[in-house]
């Protein structure tokens, strides 16, 4: 099964590894394959219950833009739930099991990838990445507060375009999100670089804070621009009970 021959080939061609899984009494299909990718699915309702209880609040009206889209593993579920979701990946491993999911669970017609950074200007950026592994996380763009984090066998650097999305809305004449999750992994001040108009837009954010001075400065813009944190949830490490992140959602103020 190495690859090296036709047989080999055939066989490796002929796995289809999914799992099915239930979240908010929704029966979802994802693409497994690796360890990371079956864990992402096995965990989906339980990793992040803040998450949970805001993608079941979510209504056919409302217009998602998912910005650390990884594999899918939110922006499938917020689909079956809103009007359209905007999933923005940087990883294009990761966008390849995007797309597999979107088929999987029906969600091609209302589910847009957008296969790029999010930062400052429209150009080519350096991304770090840790392995080359599908689901993985993470990546880093043009050396942003990277994390702490294990470097696999196959770390590596590579150009990525990037865009701002503030731009990219007006120039496609997209529809406005009124709920914005960000989960970027060290990368929060080049994204808000070129999302500050859009999450000024939005009614609801959803916020990994990872606790680093950019996670700062990104919560300080929510806060100066009439956001109020309305709840949180610690995340912690699962081996040693460390706290790693908290989860935040902010609502804007009336």
């Amino acid at each position: 099964i190495n690859g090296r021959s036709k047989f080999s080939n055939e066989f490796i061609q002929s796995l289809d590894p999914k799992i099915e899984v239930v979240f908010d009494n929704q029966k979802l299909i994802f693409r497994t394959g690796n360890g990371r990718l079956l864990w992402r699915a096995k965990s989906l309702s339980t990793e992040e219950p803040l998450m949970s209880s805001w993608i079941s609040s979510m209504t056919p009206d409302d217009v998602v833009l998912d910005i650390g889209a990884n594999v899918g593993m939110y922006s499938i579920p917020m689909a079956k739930k809103s009007r359209i979701v905007y999933a923005c990946e940087l990883d294009p491993l990761n966008v390849a099991i995007l797309r597999e999911n979107m088929y999987f669970n029906s969600s091609t017609g209302n589910v847009v990838v957008l296969p790029f950074a999010s930062g400052d200007s429209s150009k080519i950026v350096n991304v770090s990445f840790r392995d080359l592994s599908y689901g993985d996380a993470l990546q880093s763009i043009e050396g942003c507060d990277p994390l702490a984090t294990k470097l696999g066998l196959r770390a590596h650097s590579a150009h990525v375009v990037q865009f701002p999305l503030d731009d990219l809305f007006v120039l496609l004449d997209l529809h406005r999100p009124n709920k914005i999750k960000i989960d970027v992994d060290g990368n929060e001040r080049a994204v808000l670089a070129g999302t500050s108009k859009l999450l000024c837009g939005a009614r609801e954010i959803y916020f990994e804070d990872g606790r680093t001075p950019a996670c700062a400065d990104f919560v300080s813009f929510l806060i100066r621009n009439d956001f109020v944190e309305v709840s949180r949830e610690e995340q912690l490490a699962n081996n040693d009970e460390r706290l790693l992140v908290y989860t935040k959602l902010f609502i804007k103020s009336d």
